[in-house]
């Protein structure tokens, strides 16, 4: 996907794991107490972003025809929206700006996947933030504003690897508890 923020992606992912129609979408995302703390995407926000979807080819819209009432869209995910989700998810966010939102859902997002792309997810971020705040101790800046506000970020990145150490350890614990284990093998 070529956004930078998550709010798609949120909704493919969720149409990935199951097709729905944009008022389940919503309050899918209105109820699940992690996808709120991290963004917030409102009813109106979910339609567009589904015509979005549907335009870049990445869902398909279906009629559903119920009993009783007015017949509904079912949106699902193409190939091509299954693809750039995956694409997405194992993609590690570029700009430490985008930490709190962008890297929190796709995290989220890939625990509720997979947890194991979750634990490669982690892996490849701390890898890309430690080498950005290499490249940031070793910069020279003239005026002190801008060296504070570069001390800033290097201090909220510092932060965020703090925080995928907690990550990479929720992602591992749901990783082994996903994989059966070698006695439910064996005995199978």
């Amino acid at each position: 996907m070529q956004a930078d923020w998550p709010a798609e992606n949120i909704l493919l992912a969720l149409l990935c794991e199951r097709p729905m129609h944009g008022y389940e979408l919503a309050q899918t995302v209105k109820t699940d107490a992690a996808l709120r703390a991290i963004w917030r995407i409102e009813l109106s926000e979910v339609y567009f972003l589904l015509r979005k979807l549907l335009k870049q080819g990445f869902i398909v819209a279906e009629a559903e025809m119920p009993g009783a009432g007015p017949p509904r869209v079912i949106y699902a995910p193409t190939p091509a929206g299954q693809a750039a989700l995956e694409a997405w998810l194992t993609v590690p966010e570029k700009y430490p700006r985008n930490l709190r939102t962008a890297l929190l859902a796709r995290i989220y997002l890939a625990l509720r996947r997979d947890p194991a792309l979750a634990v490669r997810l982690v892996d490849a971020q701390r890898e890309h933030l430690l080498r950005w705040l290499e490249g940031e101790r070793d910069r020279g800046h003239g005026d002190e504003i801008v060296a504070l506000v570069h001390r800033f970020r290097a201090a909220q990145v510092e932060a965020a690897l703090v925080a995928l150490d907690e990550l990479h350890c929720v992602a591992l614990a749901r990783a082994d508890a996903s994989r059966p284990s070698a006695t439910a093998t064996a005995a199978a």
